[in-house]
């Protein structure tokens, strides 16, 4: 019975270190520029495992919006990918990137 609390306690902070581990948020690892698309790793998983992730067309992207930790990446029928952060302070420069991939989108910051 203690292998299996000793498993269970593995898987979690394995868990918890790749959602909450800030090298996981590097911009350049969350937003992939592929020429006219970019694959987006919205989950930790995603960076683990790329078939996780979703691949956009640039021009797809109408507004670009960060509000709190979260970052939002609209169309023109306004579904959205979010990508969430687990601080501002690793949103921010995920947002950042964001602008300077998607040249062309609106840009919207929400202070919450």
């Amino acid at each position: 019975m203690e292998w299996f609390l000793v498993i269970c306690f593995i898987i979690s902070v394995t868990s918890l270190y790749f959602s909450y581990g800030s090298r996981h948020y590097n911009p350049e690892k969350v937003l992939v520029d592929m020429g006219e698309q970019v694959f987006i790793s919205h989950l930790p998983v995603a960076r683990l495992n790329k078939k996780y992730g979703k691949t956009i067309p640039k021009s797809s992207v109408t507004k670009i919006q960060l509000a709190g930790n979260y970052v939002s990446f609209f169309n023109a029928s306004d579904n959205a990918v979010d990508i969430w952060a687990p601080s501002e302070r690793l949103a921010k420069p995920i947002f950042e990137y964001a602008r300077e991939i998607f040249k062309d989108a609106d840009v919207v910051v929400i202070n919450c």
